[in-house]
């Protein structure tokens, strides 16, 4: 018979000897009481932390240890098929870093009784500990989206939740200056109202936010318009050697009625909006430039556009 031949005949017997075979050697074995001693690789280190002033940063370092135990062999073969774990109990943090020597008492999933805990490799654990904060930070208000045309903000949208408590690491805490509610969209509002909004906890980091929602009031009128001027369009570097074109420009706000109220006329302002230095290398290079003109000095909420957006400057004395 060749070689294939012996190991191929009657496999399934073969294979059921073989587990049979392991089953009396693992069942011989956990009722064999003589004394052994076995090391366990890759044991977890956990930390159980009930401080609340303190939060644990990243895991401890070491993470994972070498645990050697001594006992009877089939307490021992229990005990590696029961994944033990080092769970480190912390109830008062006395410094930010703090290097415990492990204790054989952390140890979970193992009966004590009958197995013991040599030693650990290593046998110490590194721990950097962190304050937890607590502070009322500043809530903002977030808008985007435009109304529709027919309408207007009366005011600036208002949250009733001036501040909200957040918790965590300091180092996240203390540099916030404010948190933010999710953006309102007014392309979706048609008249005064109301509005439930969440907080926006996606960029915090996981701190804890209290409370996690507000109520924002947006109050909105009929849009109206008035026309000024006509203005003069200023150009800081114009001087005598530069000439605008046209100078002056009339300019239409558009708003709330009570907003258009409180307008300053004579604080609104027709700048050119373009840096001076690059106006001048553009008509050196071709006589003249075209640049946009900007409206300042409006009121919030208050729209301003001029009669054209764009205005010639040219050098005086070119053709």
């Amino acid at each position: 018979m060749s070689l294939a031949g012996v190991f191929t005949r009657n496999w399934r017997l073969k294979i059921a000897a073989l587990a049979l075979a392991v089953l009396l050697w693992v069942t011989m074995s956990l009722s064999d009481e003589s004394f052994a001693r076995l090391s366990i690789p890759d044991v977890e280190v956990r930390v159980d932390q009930s401080d609340p002033d303190w939060l644990l940063r990243g895991r401890p370092s070491p993470d994972r240890v070498e645990m050697t135990v001594s006992g009877p062999f089939g307490e021992l073969f229990r005990l590696a098929m029961a994944d033990p774990v080092v769970v480190i109990p912390v109830v008062s943090v006395e410094e930010e870093d703090m290097v415990l020597q492990l204790d054989p008492g952390w140890v979970r999933n193992v009966d004590r009784s009958s197995v013991g805990i040599e030693s650990f490799m290593p046998g110490s654990i590194r721990l950097v500990f962190e304050r937890n904060s607590r502070e009322e930070i500043p809530v903002s208000v977030q808008v985007t989206g435009r109304l529709p045309d027919s309408l207007a903000l009366v005011a600036e949208p208002q949250a009733n939740l001036l501040f909200a408590q957040v918790r965590g690491p300091a180092s996240i805490v203390d540099p916030l200056e404010t948190v933010f509610l999710e953006p309102v969209d007014l392309a979706a509002v048609t008249g005064s109202g109301r509005f439930d909004v969440a907080l926006d906890t996606v960029g915090l980091g996981g701190l804890a936010v209290s409370p996690t929602t507000a109520t924002v009031t947006v109050e909105v009128a009929p849009k109206t318009s008035w026309v000024i001027g006509p203005q003069a369009v200023e150009f800081a570097d114009a001087g005598g050697d530069w000439i605008v074109e046209p100078e002056l420009l009339s300019v239409t706000l558009r708003g709330a009625e009570l907003q258009l109220s409180t307008v300053d006329v004579d604080a609104i302002r027709l700048e050119v909006a373009a840096d001076a230095a690059a106006v001048r290398v553009a008509i050196e290079q071709n006589g003249e430039a075209r640049v946009a003109v900007a409206v300042t000095g409006l009121p919030g909420w208050v729209e301003g556009v001029p009669e054209a957006d764009s205005v010639t400057i040219r050098k005086a004395g070119l053709p």
